[in-house]
Parts: C-alpha cells; structure tokens; sequence
C-alpha cells in the first residue's frame, strides 16, 4: 500500500511568513535603536562612569530650599589660543532651587581674532541631571579681536531632585579651538523657553 502524498505547503504562504519573520525584526532593530541612549546612561551610571551634561535640562519652579550646596567654577584652554579666562567666583554657596549667577572674564592677550568654543562639565556626574544652566556663553560659539576683554555670565539652578548625598558640585569648562567660519551653535531650547527668547550668550 503506497504512502499517502502530502500536499507542498503554497508558495504565497511561505512568503507571508517570511514577511511577517522580517517585519518582526525590523520592529525589535527600531526600538533598540530607540533604547541604546537610555541603556548608555543606565549603564554608564552603574560603572560610575561620567556622562556630559545636558544642556536642555529645566530649571525647577517653586521656592528655594533652606539646604545650600557649595559650587566651584574652573577652566581649562588648549595650548597656544591666546585666551585667558578665569572665573570672578571660584566658588559660590547657593540654595536649592534658588537662581544663581557667577561671571567668566575673558581676554585675548593674542595679535588675531581668536574664534573659539567653550564645552562644560559638571562633577560628580549624578550632579549633572540635576543642575540647570539657564544662561551660558557655552550656548554660542565666540569670537574675541586681538587685546580685547569682556566678561560673560553664567545663570544655573540647582534642582530640588539633587540628592542630599552631594553637598559640592563642579562645574569645569574647556575652551576648544575654531575655524572662522565654523558654524553657528544651535541655541539651547531651555535658553530660550527661561529667557523668553532673548539671546543670552554675551
């Protein structure tokens, strides 16, 4: 007695599984894309490993704290630019949740325009989702003649969210060389929405 014949499965329904298989994946390659930042800083946080700040955090409403925190201002500048730069605090105490403002001098001492960028950092890392710079020449790309001086602020707030755990935060900038027609930064969206759409970096 003979075998009884199977009948091949369809050539479109193999297709479709196949297109179903594939739409699969591409919805699982889409939404791990989506989570690769996210799982960056989780990750990152959990090694204690520093990651820069945004500059698009938002300052907190409300009144300001009894608690203080302790801030300190430095900077660092690539050799051979000509700039010099300093904080006019080196340190200031402020309360949580209270506006604050330090300023930076700034001088060529060059015989060019130098054209440069200022990038910040804020220590310990878990400070940095927790302070806010309002108003920052870092926001904008600078450029100073040759012998000129000018001194710039420095708005920040320091959220309520900050743990009780950090009583000193440091905010480090660096100055990066620019080619003279390097492109403009685009401005910070919080700048803006804190300022009411008035430029704030000079």
């Amino acid at each position: 007695m003979s075998d009884p014949v199977v009948p091949n499965p369809q050539p479109g329904s193999h297709r479709k599984k196949w297109i179903i298989r594939l739409g699969i994946v591409a919805v699982a390659m889409v939404g791990f894309a989506f989570l690769q930042v996210p799982l960056f800083r989780v990750f990152c946080t959990h090694l204690g490993i520093y990651v820069p700040a945004d500059q698009k955090l938002a300052a907190s409403t409300g009144p300001a704290s009894p608690r203080t925190v302790t801030v300190s201002f430095s900077g660092v500048q690539a050799d051979g630019m000509g700039i010099i730069f300093h904080p006019e605090s080196t340190m200031q105490t402020v309360h949580v949740g209270q506006r604050a403002e330090n300023h930076f001098v700034f001088e060529n001492d060059s015989d060019k325009t130098v054209y440069f960028r200022a990038i910040h950092d804020i220590y310990p890392f878990q400070a940095a989702t927790h302070l806010a710079l309002i108003q920052c020449f870092c926001f904008t790309n600078q450029a100073m003649a040759p012998h000129t001086k000018k001194t710039l602020p420095v708005i920040y707030q320091v959220n309520r969210g900050m743990t009780q755990l950090i009583s000193r935060v440091s905010i480090m900038y660096t100055l990066e060389p620019l080619a003279a027609n390097a492109p403009a930064q685009e401005p910070s969206p919080i700048k803006q929405l804190l300022s009411g759409g008035a430029p704030g970096g000079e």
